[in-house]
Order: structure tokens, then C-alpha cells, then sequence
């Protein structure tokens, strides 16, 4: 019988566990895409970098993770089925006010914000899928963390 936590062979939600590296945590993130294949390799990739990093399918398993843990970066897809990435981060920040994470937005289709909404909603950046590459990715992440943490 299939494991209810297992689905195409990957764990949902938060189940891929905040791993530490030589007790070092670099920051804790939270991967927010309905492309699980994507989400999945994303957070062992940067888990093998020594980050805290766990993935989610969509907004709504974001908003539940994000009100009972604390995450230092969100790396989130607007486009997604149900609510958007857009809308995520609005009721996020709206109930964390300035506690709420930094947004790191990766979108396919054109998505355009002004500067003082990306301000106000704490995104860093908006970045095209798919994303660049790795080593470029990796020091968005690494830059966002570091403006979150000051």
C-alpha cells in the first residue's frame, strides 16, 4: 500500500527534513512549486549546501508550514493551480507583517511589480523559469538570505 506522505516517489510537503552541515545553518528555506520534480531536487541541492531546506506543491501547504515555522527565504512560483504564488505571499505578509520571510519569485509568464510593492511584500527578486544556472541561483539564495538577516 502506498505511503500516504509518498507520491511519485517523492515526500510532500515538509517531509524533506532540515538537515544541517558541521552544525553550520546557513538559513532556513522553504520551496513553494507545483513542480515537484523541480522542488524536490532544489531542496537537496541546497540541503547538500548546508541549508535547512524543505519543499511544499502548493499555497496552501505554504501558508499552514510558514504559520507554525519560521523561514528565513521562500522560493515560490507564482503560477501555481489553486492560489497563486501572488496571493501567497500577500496573505503572508499580511499576517507576519515584518516577521514574514523574504520571497525569492520564479515565474514563467511575465510578471511585473513595482518597485515599493516588491519592497513592501519583502520579495528580492523575480527571477524567469526555469532559472538559471545553478551557481547563479545558488548566490541569489545565498543574497536574499543575507538581506533577510541583515
Amino acid at each position: 500500500m502506498e505511503n500516504n506522505k509518498e507520491r511519485n516517489g517523492f515526500k510532500d510537503a515538509g517531509e524533506t527534513g532540515a538537515e544541517e552541515r558541521s552544525g553550520e545553518k546557513l538559513g532556513k528555506i522553504l520551496i513553494v512549486d507545483d513542480e515537484k520534480l523541480f522542488a524536490f531536487l532544489l531542496a537537496r541541492l541546497l540541503r547538500n549546501r548546508g541549508y535547512s531546506a524543505s519543499f511544499v506543491p502548493n499555497a496552501e501547504k505554504a501558508l499552514e508550514r510558514v504559520a507554525r515555522d519560521r523561514y528565513d527565504l521562500v522560493i515560490v512560483d507564482i503560477k501555481m493551480d489553486g492560489k497563486s504564488g501572488y496571493e501567497m505571499m500577500k496573505e503572508i505578509k499580511a499576517k507576519q507583517g515584518a516577521d514574514s520571510p523574504t520571497f525569492l519569485v520564479g515565474t514563467g509568464t511575465q510578471f511585473v511589480l513595482s518597485a515599493e510593492e516588491m519592497s513592501e511584500l519583502k520579495i528580492y527578486k523575480i527571477l524567469e523559469k526555469p532559472f538559471p544556472r545553478p551557481s547563479r541561483l545558488f548566490r541569489e539564495i545565498q543574497s536574499a538570505i543575507k538581506s533577510h538577516t541583515g
